[in-house]
């Protein structure tokens, strides 16, 4: 029995508290509620690319310029969790400019969608400011401890937000500009109906901040805005 060791690991709660203090450290002016719903909100985007068996060929599409949608919904990269980074560090800017831009240099997978649809420089700033809207109040009633725990509300809107976007997609799919046509029409759909598709509410039935997380769906590549090529 001398030669067995009896090696202690470390507890859950002290891992989540050292983390915790770490993110403390990098937003020193953020209330520690907001700080727990930044470290919850990190946690549900690693299960979310944990979940589930690897792609087929994975390896191959890992090295491909392009990757599908199913392979870049595993990465927890630098630019899935630039909004949250930006939140830390310059919270007072967070609904002024495009969060991941700002901080990694390379274009989010929103604003990269928006230009294959030939989007205008407008329709991309305001898809960035909206989505920085929308994710900003989500954080926030997560912090208030407001946001329903169930998973299941919230997968509820997002479909319903991306069936919209889909048919919405295919009625533009012959326009010069797809992307404007686009967002567009799904601005004034969510402005004119958002009970349709914000049942809980999770978002105040609030358009502005509907179109926002729609830009969010968008963004961990679920939809996309029309590819300006299919109609030239």
């Amino acid at each position: 029995m001398g030669l067995v060791r009896v090696r202690s690991f470390v507890r859950r709660e002290s891992i989540e508290a050292h983390n915790t203090r770490v993110l403390a450290d990098l937003g020193p002016g953020l209330p520690m509620a907001t700080i727990d719903a930044l470290y919850t909100e990190l946690l549900r985007r690693t299960r979310e690319a944990m979940q589930g068996r690897p792609v087929a060929r994975w390896t191959e599409l890992l090295a491909v310029d392009d990757p599908p949608a199913a392979v870049l919904n595993k990465r927890v990269s630098a630019e899935v969790i630039a909004d949250v980074r930006q939140r830390l560090t310059r919270p007072d800017h967070v609904l002024l400019q495009d969060l991941s831009q700002q901080l990694t240099g390379s274009e989010t997978s929103l604003v990269r969608k928006l230009r294959q649809g030939a989007a205008s420089k407008g329709v991309i700033q305001d898809a960035q400011m909206m989505r920085a809207n929308a994710d900003h109040h989500r954080l926030r009633e997560a912090a208030l401890g407001t946001w329903p725990d169930d998973p299941a509300v919230e997968a509820d809107l997002d479909q319903r937000l991306l069936f919209l976007a889909r048919r919405v997609g295919r009625t533009h799919e012959e326009n010069s500009r797809p992307a404007n046509a686009i967002f567009a029409a799904l601005q004034v759909e969510l402005q004119n109906n958002p009970g349709a598709y914000d049942r809980a509410p999770l978002y105040a039935q609030d358009g502005v901040l509907l179109m926002g997380r729609a830009c969010a769906v968008s963004d961990e590549c679920r939809f996309d805005w029309g590819d300006a090529r299919d109609a030239s």
